[in-house]
């Protein structure tokens, strides 16, 4: 089995730190890999610097992708199970909105932002499994998910900015497929198992802040 980040802009390149497993037969993920979980997390880092740079183009075009996503929300539960929270993070109505307002008087941007917001509601929309929960200062939540040979199975964790919060995915008895350990509290993760296999997926808060996050898988 092999396992690798998928690379990100460099916007994106402090959200993952990825420690690659030994190679073994199966290919690794490509960029033509990233789905629904990748496309979240992009939407979610390009709405963070629209906002920072006050830029209603870059801000519209993160609410274009993060419409291009339906979020279900699943009945999985961390050991141990915290406490179930409504996901916290911004949603593409807000994105739209946000952009609406940075565009101001201008009206071309503001045109634009309207049409794009009636056109995205006929666009098909990618699915993503949802799991969301409260962590409390230095809490570790384990999860365990199955997933299928052959195919890129994508693990994100996108929390509230409250918190530092880490991501580590790994086979039973083994050393971390992937880790995130940098100081923020998004993460995306993206193996190819050789095999049907359960993966214990471990979110820890390093922080000194109770937070909220949602656990994203494909």
């Amino acid at each position: 089995m092999t396992s690798t980040a998928i690379p990100l802009p460099a916007l994106l390149a402090t959200l993952l730190l990825a420690a690659p497993a030994a190679a073994q037969d199966a290919a690794p993920p490509t960029p033509r890999d990233a789905g629904a979980v990748a496309q979240l997390l992009h939407a979610h880092a390009l709405f963070d610097l629209g906002l920072a740079r006050k830029d209603p183009l870059a801000t519209l075009a993160a609410a274009r992708l993060a419409a291009g996503i339906t979020a279900t929300d699943s009945d999985r539960i961390p050991s141990p199970p915290g406490e179930p929270v409504p996901a916290t993070y911004p949603t593409a109505d807000v994105m739209f909105t946000a952009a609406k307002a940075l565009a101001q008087e201008d009206d071309l941007a503001t045109d634009l932002a309207a049409r794009t917001a009636a056109e995205v509601a006929r666009v098909p929309t990618l699915t993503v499994l949802r799991a969301s929960r409260g962590i409390g200062p230095s809490e570790t939540q384990l999860w365990q998910i199955p997933f299928f040979a052959g195919t890129t199975a994508e693990i994100g964790l996108l929390g509230d900015g409250k918190a530092d919060l880490d991501l580590a995915v790994a086979l039973p008895d083994q050393p971390p497929l992937c880790l995130d350990t940098g100081p923020a509290d998004r993460a995306l993760c993206a193996i190819r198992p050789a095999e049907n296999a359960t993966f214990t997926i471990t979110v820890t808060n390093r922080g000194e802040t109770a937070a909220t996050y949602s656990l994203l898988t494909n």
